[in-house]
């Protein structure tokens, strides 16, 4: 039987919560709130009930204590104390708001008192630290910041297809080849050869763009380089293609030359085709002479190529040894836009002639032919593919090249929090939506009812509201939304189920119905002078996660999309199914504290763009 009069002890285990599964870096209890509390078992022999004094101080990275942390007024003390409990219970305080700071050391201990003894020591030492798994420290809005232009997506080789598309116009179904005519009864022949990579094309002889004219206003175009490359209205072809004199397959003679090929999609019922030939080296002696001209040009249905004649080039189409100059022609393209309500896809080609005199002169010209979609570079063959439709896609009539995605670019400047939002969920989560840099695009959904569907499962009515800090609004007109990320109108939203075709359902474990429970969940706080996003209280986001949905200023969620996403949509003529990046404009600078991914927390400074 324990003597009367004994003294309460402190537990050996003080702890502080709310806890993530994971430890900080030295061992600290990483506390994921804060609403913080602190808690301790007591026992008294006796059977007396007890209160613990909780008594914290910064620390050290190896935990030991460095300043007493003043937690209360109540007492000259600064130190908090819990209400009498049990024996053997665990006795709790919760550390008032602002006491602590996040992403900074601490450690606490216990001292038991039962009404009339203390404990003659203390216990030991917990470390802990306040870490949200999200703290993104926000820019200041400026809202004079002007939006940024919705067709400013810079030029790219990338091919990507609208959801669940096929190459229907593939022009043939054969791999990218030589070109040749047929062989003679010495068995000489002349070819055109697959064009070269621009690791293995000779080295182009400087000099003055002569097509310049021709691609005028388009700088990225141009024959200082074999590339590919397409926006939304302009695509570009650059190759270096050898013409070849052959006896017997042995080559006798190799001359090469640069073919540019421009299409601008420039009219509401026209687009136009600028094509540039000229040599990438001097014509070497084996020949005589190189004369090349348009067979013809290609299309599909009302396409309708209007043949320039010889006169159209700029300069004279036939080069001999020593020539360097260059010359280009203009084709422009007609489609029947009189049917409303209707959308076409044209892949426009083109077929060139060439004469080869070989330098003996001894026999006739040797003649070949060269076929543009016979020569695509790696898997590019359909980016010269152009949708032209009569629908209310865009204002008027018009064509895109539908295999290039354009970027939609917030506002970061004039609104963080949604900035910042989508920033985090394309770094921290492994499907990236939107992405560009890991090639990642959003799929537009142009179902109303379904974007209902899938907003409404991540974003419940009254969410914002109940888990959002009012510190985070504008003005007294302001109220707080959810914003989900991916968006609602896209078939990457985590409220779009598989059976609906949506790409990324967010489904909690054994879960079937969508829910936003299942995503990174945050919200926006004003703290000292800054906003910040952080994980919404409670929450332990394992970043493995397929969406995201955010608490914050209503001004921030609806300006950041609104009108500047309609003139987006408009401008590009995007379709249901259509492929389109996100550029956040945002930067964190190398100022997160972890790596992003695997787990760890998120805790960074950002900049906006």
């Amino acid at each position: 039987m324990a003597e009367a009069g004994a003294r309460p002890v402190s537990g050996k285990s003080p702890k502080a919560s709310p806890l993530s599964r994971s430890s900080a870096p030295g061992g600290f209890q990483r506390v994921i709130s804060q609403k913080v509390q602190l808690k301790n078992t007591v026992t008294d022999a006796d059977g007396d009930k007890s209160t613990l004094t909780f008594e914290v101080w910064t620390a050290d990275a190896s935990g030991n204590p460095v300043t007493k942390v003043n937690l209360t007024d109540a007492n000259p003390y600064g130190v908090l104390v819990s209400p009498y409990v049990a024996s053997g219970s665990t006795a709790t305080v919760d550390v008032p708001a602002g006491k602590l700071s996040l992403n900074k050391n601490y450690v606490f201990h216990t001292n038991a008192f039962d009404g009339s003894l203390y404990e003659t020591t203390w216990s030991p030492w917990a470390k802990f630290r306040v870490e949200m798994p999200v703290d993104l420290t926000l820019p200041t809005p400026d809202y004079t910041a002007p939006d940024p232009s919705s067709l400013n997506t810079p030029p790219d080789f990338y091919q990507t297809k609208p959801l669940g598309s096929s190459s229907t116009l593939t022009a043939s179904p054969l791999k990218a080849g030589e070109q040749c005519g047929k062989k003679d009864k010495r068995g000489r022949q002349v070819c055109f050869g697959k064009q070269l990579s621009k690791d293995k094309a000779p080295k182009k002889v400087a000099r003055a763009m002569a097509n310049a004219e021709a691609t005028a206003g388009v700088e990225w175009c141009n024959t200082d380089f074999s590339s590919i490359l397409a926006t939304r209205f302009t695509e570009c072809d650059v190759r270096t293609v050898p013409v070849i004199i052959r006896t017997d397959g042995v080559p006798d003679a190799i001359a090469y030359f640069m073919f540019l090929r421009m299409l601008q999609l420039d009219g509401q019922n026209s687009f136009t085709e600028h094509l540039t030939i000229e040599p990438a080296q001097q014509i070497p002696m084996d020949f005589a002479e190189i004369d090349m001209s348009i067979n013809q040009h290609l299309c599909q249905g009302s396409c309708t190529p209007v043949e320039p004649d010889d006169s159209a080039w700029t300069d004279k189409t036939w080069w001999t040894p020593g020539d360097m100059h260059s010359t280009s022609v203009t084709t422009p393209y007609t489609w029947d836009a009189s049917t409303p309500d209707q959308k076409y896809l044209f892949k426009p080609d083109i077929q060139i002639d060439a004469n080869i005199l070989p330098s003996d002169g001894k026999i006739r010209p040797f003649m070949t032919g060269y076929q543009w979609s016979l020569d695509y570079s790696g898997d590019t063959k359909d980016l010269d593919q152009i949708r032209c439709d009569t629908t209310t896609a865009g204002p008027g009539t018009g064509c895109v090249f539908v295999n290039h995605a354009p970027t939609y670019s917030f506002n970061a400047k004039a609104f963080p929090q949604a900035a910042a939002h989508g920033w985090l969920i394309q770094k921290a989560v492994p499907n990236h939506p939107g992405s560009v840099q890991d090639r990642t695009p959003l799929y537009y959904m142009g179902d109303s009812a379904q974007n209902t569907r899938s907003r409404n499962r991540i974003c419940p009515t009254g969410w914002a509201a109940t888990n959002g800090d009012a510190s985070a609004l504008v003005d007294a007109s302001d109220t707080l939304n959810c914003d989900e990320f991916a968006f609602a109108s896209t078939y990457n939203s985590g409220g779009m189920s598989s059976a609906e075709g949506g790409l990324n359902p967010a489904l909690l474990p054994g879960g079937t119905t969508p829910t936003g429970a299942a995503c990174v969940n945050t919200y926006a706080k004003k703290s000292s002078t800054l906003v910040h996003l952080y994980s919404l209280n409670g929450t332990d986001p394992a970043f493995t996660e397929v969406c995201g949905r955010s608490a914050i200023s209503g001004m921030h969620n609806q300006e950041s999309m609104g009108n500047h996403f309609a003139t987006f949509m408009r401008d590009n003529r995007i379709m249901d199914r259509d492929a389109y990046w996100l550029d956040t404009r945002m930067d964190d600078g190398g100022t997160c504290t972890y790596g992003i991914g695997g787990g760890q927390p998120v805790i960074c400074k950002l900049t906006a763009r």
